[in-house]
């Protein structure tokens, strides 16, 4: 299945981090299914409001790392990280 180029994440997902362990744990309220995301990528589905692009939640997350990043591997490890979340049923095209 091709990237959405505008990922929403699904309805009613919860979510609790875990302090200390710099993971968030979200629940898919449908199936029950758990999934531990570190925190870069916890942050990346937070950005699936099927407003921002690709492209736009690539340039967030690269503009928290500081100055020096290179945008091209951060659109590549973007990538990456919503075509699990596609495979993992946790983001979808938006409307």
């Amino acid at each position: 299945m091709p990237l959405p180029e505008h990922p929403e994440k699904i309805a009613n997902l919860s979510s609790e981090e875990l302090e200390g362990l710099d993971e968030v744990i979200y629940v898919r309220p449908d199936t029950g299914a758990s999934f531990s995301l570190n925190l870069t990528a916890a942050a990346v589905l937070d950005l699936c409001d099927g407003k921002r692009s690709r492209t736009d939640i690539a340039g967030i997350i690269a503009g928290g790392t500081g100055g020096g990043t290179d945008m091209t591997r951060v659109c590549d490890d973007v990538d990456t990280i919503l075509k699990q979340f596609v495979d993992c049923g946790l983001i979808r095209a938006a409307d």
